[in-house]
């Protein structure tokens, strides 16, 4: 009897062993899977601290940039959220990413209520105090930050218990939300019949780049993925600013849509030595720019129907998506 329980007891280890062997081939189990170009990885945070996403200006106040930081909760998030983009409560690593703070020095937030959709936000008498040619970006920056939250979609303001005068008269009333757009562009020539894209510029950031939406007007169109892709390749408009991740060698040819994605084909060559950076520059940016296509979730860059490639050792995914993260300040 002891023998056949010796039997089985060998038969259940061997079992167990091949489980737990069959468990670390797993690739769900191991917590292993294919990595990216763009880095995506699991990153664990402590659960005390929230995924905020602010839109601060640049030093200069020339653009918006949306940055993700993460801060600790609690109570009345909202408002907690506005008091981070003071002076006096700036994260460093916004400051040292060359981010401004987004209210005028000494602004408090005396008050916010929440109701169907509507955040009203009351703002101390030192709200007022900013130049002009702020005020869009200013006020465009609070919209935006405030409905990153679900239950915001508008946003009004009030300067001490009262409805707030701004005397740069960029907006024709209020409550507004993100119809306003995000960096706009000063359209050229795209006349009254104009259509608004969203591109994907970078800001320099130290020895990072940050990505940064722009809306530009362009004129009506049919081929709406030829034209967004033109617009990507032609660059940014505000130069002093923004940068573009498109290498100079390369050119487009066509761009067309397969399901829900979008294949550009290009031409041209890589300049010598290009670096991992730069092609994951190039890849985020691209990513970025073509899902915000309503139905694209994939981009594929093509020379010779193989995918883009910088040296022998660094080429770009067949297709890729949008990263789940980037502009992560800490």
């Amino acid at each position: 009897m002891c023998r056949y329980c010796l039997f089985y007891c060998v038969l259940l280890l061997f079992v167990a062993a091949a489980g737990c062997s069959f468990n670390a081939a797993n690739p769900e189990n191991e917590n292993t899977h294919f990595v990216p170009l763009n880095g995506d990885k699991p990153v664990e945070r402590d659960p005390g601290l929230r995924e905020t996403v602010f839109y601060l200006p640049d030093k200069d106040w020339q653009v918006l940039v949306p940055v993700k930081l993460y801060i600790p909760w609690e109570e009345g998030i909202a408002k907690a959220v506005l008091r981070q983009a003071t002076e006096e409560h700036f994260p460093p690593e916004a400051k040292a990413a060359g981010l401004a703070p987004l209210l005028p020095a000494g602004t408090r937030v005396l008050g916010m209520s929440i109701r169907e959709g509507l955040a009203k936000v009351d703002f101390s008498r030192e709200f007022s105090e900013y130049p002009p040619e702020r005020e869009r970006l200013l006020l465009t920056g609070i919209i935006y930050t405030l409905t990153e939250f679900p239950a915001i979609d508008r946003v009004e303001f009030l300067l001490e218990g009262e409805k707030a005068d701004f005397p740069g008269q960029n907006f024709a009333g209020f409550p507004l939300g993100r119809e306003l757009g995000l960096n706009h562009e000063s359209p050229e020539s795209a006349g009254d019949a104009a259509q608004k894209i969203t591109l994907y510029f970078l800001y320099t950031a130290g020895e990072d780049c940050l990505y940064v939406p722009v809306s530009r007007a362009v004129p009506e169109t049919k081929d709406w993925l030829l034209t967004v892709a033109g617009e990507l390749f032609r660059g940014p408009r505000q130069k002093n600013v923004l940068s573009s991740a498109v290498p100079a060698g390369i050119r487009l040819k066509s761009a067309q849509a397969e399901g829900g994605k979008v294949v550009l084909h290009l031409e041209g060559e890589t300049a010598a030595g290009g670096s991992e950076t730069g092609a994951l520059r190039l890849q985020q940016q691209a990513a970025l720019t073509f899902t915000e296509i309503e139905g694209i979730t994939e981009v594929s860059l093509l020379v010779e129907g193989n995918p883009l490639s910088f040296s022998p050792e660094i080429t770009l995914p067949a297709a890729f998506g949008r990263p789940k993260e980037w502009n992560v300040l800490n």
